[in-house]
């Protein structure tokens, strides 16, 4: 007598069908961590400069870096080829040994390695790799140019020294501007608002020479911010013209100094302390001298009569004694009755001057 297996019941069919759902589920979600964790990786490998292979248990080749290629002859569809296969530009072939040292103690190795040509040197480190199921898949080797650290770590070393240089020419700096300020004050008062303004002129230098260290500073930006700290109106209360000039880092301190100044006296007793009055600013550059010079004019218009101060004081000196120290400069003052005149003469050279033209 023939027996018919029984059919699986409804509920049967329905908990089996749930339960490969849930199973579905399961499976799609790794399949996404998967993918996510693919892509990264790929970006990763796309993104770092650091020459990288990745090598299974068998020394084939199942993943690089682009900065490898500079090192081993790769390219995509080398992917599973046998490292031995691979033509290089080093001499890859005494890494197999501490290669299958690694995979068989998991003990990571590290060693110096020259290029073909002689040239080059490479740290090369060589570490086991896991698995996604936690398994010994192979390892990793990385190659560190040494010359490129070597050059790293001396530009290190040169910003360091930049820096405290820059550092102890700006304390000299700021030692000098409160020295002298003390010298020309007659009221703690005086002494405190001339400092705190000498001060914030020299800081509104620095600032300008850390946005372009190796440019230089523009000295029409270096004119124009430092009387829009007064508040005065461009095209209105100053009018700014002149070549294009850029002056080395040092230089431009000195030279803010001087028009910072000039912008005080403007404000206390010239054109600034009305509002009809202006200050028309332009500079050319002379060639009928030898050297040739940066001719920078001061004119004030419109504001009250002036007169010549009863006695020199820091700026009078900064700018007939400073700048012809600093720059073998000449500055000439005119109190005339329509506005204080100043003109700066200063010899081109690459001392004082970045453009290149200057410095020709």
């Amino acid at each position: 007598m023939a027996h018919e297996e029984p059919g699986a019941s409804p509920e049967e069919l329905q908990l089996v069908n749930e339960e490969l759902t849930i199973i579905n589920g399961e499976l799609t979600h790794r399949v996404e961590e998967l993918t996510r964790a693919t892509r990264d990786l790929k970006s990763f490998l796309e993104s770092t400069r650091i020459a990288t292979v990745f090598l299974d248990n068998e020394l084939r080749v199942m993943n690089f870096t682009p900065a490898i290629t500079q090192l081993l002859h790769l390219v995509e569809t080398d992917t599973g080829r046998p490292i031995t296969h691979i033509k290089a530009r080093i001499p890859i072939e005494e890494l197999y040994d501490d290669i299958r040292r690694v995979l068989r103690t998991l003990a990571s190795a590290e060693r110096e390695l020259s290029a073909l040509d002689g040239d080059t040197r490479y740290i090369v480190r060589i570490l086991p790799y896991h698995s996604i199921d936690d398994v010994i898949a192979g390892v990793v080797i990385t190659f560190i140019d040494v010359p490129a650290i070597t050059r790293a770590e001396e530009r290190q070393r040169l910003l360091l020294a930049e820096l405290q240089h820059r550092v102890r020419n700006t304390l000299g700096v700021v030692r000098s501007i409160a020295r002298r300020s003390a010298e020309s004050a007659t009221t703690v008062e005086e002494y405190a608002s001339h400092l705190d303004g000498r001060l914030n002129a020299f800081a509104r230098t620095q600032a300008l020479v850390t946005r372009d260290p190796e440019g230089g500073v523009d000295l029409e930006y270096l004119v124009v911010e430092e009387l829009l700290a007064y508040n005065a109106r461009e095209g209105e209360q100053m009018q700014v013209s002149g070549p294009k000039v850029r002056f080395q880092p040092k230089a431009a301190e000195t030279f803010a100094l001087a028009i910072h100044e000039l912008a005080t006296n403007a404000l206390k007793y010239g054109a600034l302390s009305q509002p009809s009055g202006r200050i028309e600013i332009g500079w050319r550059i002379d060639e009928s001298t030898e050297p040739a010079e940066l001719v920078f004019e001061w004119r004030e218009r419109s504001g009250p009569q002036v007169k010549p101060p009863p006695r020199k004081g820091f700026g009078t000196e900064l700018l007939e004694r400073t700048l012809a120290f600093e720059f073998k400069g000449l500055t000439s003052l005119a109190f005339d009755p329509p506005g204080l005149q100043c003109t700066i003469a200063i010899p081109l050279n690459k001392r004082t001057f970045h453009t290149p033209a200057m410095a020709d």
